[in-house]
């Protein structure tokens, strides 16, 4: 990175800090979304998203792109933002892969156009309005694949979980179950007032044993697998109530508890709420 997009970018983040009068109010984030993208499909999308920006650029009044937007304490050339948010957008591009899910490089490209935003719905006679409500509305797909929203809310933390990723941890959430059901009737056995509970229980462990591998399978041949994912969290949020029961061995539950990590990158790859 040479000087002058060294100090663009620095200028950039103190503008996105202090220019409260070009930013509109971000929107809470989505409680659930009602289907995850496939990485095939984000890739997809960012490449619309670098085509929609260009024709956005293209569209501006040559004067506007000359021009300065200034803040309190802050100042940014209109020219050098717009080229730093293209190579943003193309950086995205290039560094998605199925191995790499680039959730720094499309954090870049959504505060950077979280500023643009901002500004054009503040000033909606722009010329090259309608073209930037076209990016806008690819930002909000892309804002959602990453378990957020768009404009980006303040200090927004986003991670997206690959296909790979998520596809793993649904198989490692497979084995998982399905030792866990030897190890919750074993240490059981004795206890009488647990039985009929863990009857059930041990039918949910079967259940989310057959539906990880069938969330594993869909996700890796990059189909939709939102009804499962969902079914398998509901699965999941009854043997929670199970691990709470009077009498239930704290071995089981210590156990029960090393699930929680392929069952955390399920549920925030689907944005379901986790039922501890």
């Amino acid at each position: 990175m040479n000087l002058n997009s060294t100090m663009r970018n620095s200028a950039f983040c103190l503008a996105v800090a202090t220019m409260a009068f070009v930013l509109l109010p971000a929107a809470g984030q989505s409680q659930e979304m009602l289907a995850r993208s496939s990485d095939k499909e984000v890739k997809s999308l960012v490449k619309a998203i670098t085509t929609a920006e260009r024709k956005f650029e293209r569209a501006l009044d040559s004067q506007f792109k000359r021009s300065i937007l200034r803040g309190p304490g802050a100042e940014i050339k209109v020219g050098d933002y717009l080229e730093d948010l293209s190579d943003a957008t193309v950086n995205l591009e290039k560094r998605f892969t199925g191995s790499y899910a680039a959730s720094a490089e499309a954090t870049e490209v959504l505060r950077r156009s979280s500023l643009m935003h901002g500004y054009v719905r503040k000033n909606p006679s722009l010329k090259g309005a309608n073209e930037w409500d076209a990016v806008a509305a690819l930002l909000q797909q892309l804002a959602i694949a990453y378990g957020s929203d768009f404009p980006l809310p303040e200090d927004a933390a986003i991670r997206r979980i690959g296909d790979r990723e998520l596809a793993d941890a649904a198989s490692e959430l497979q084995r998982f179950s399905r030792n866990f059901q030897k190890t919750l009737r074993k240490s059981t056995r004795k206890l009488s007032d647990l039985s009929d509970p863990v009857k059930v229980g041990v039918n949910d462990l079967k259940f989310i044993e057959s539906s990880s591998k069938t969330l594993a399978s869909r996700i890796r041949g990059g189909k939709p697998a939102s009804a499962e994912a969902r079914q398998l969290m509901e699965a999941v949020t009854r043997v929670n109530a199970l691990m709470k029961m009077e009498g239930m061995p704290e071995s089981v539950t210590a156990e029960w508890a090393t699930a929680s990590r392929p069952v955390a990158k399920i549920s925030q790859s689907f944005g379901l709420a986790q039922d501890e």
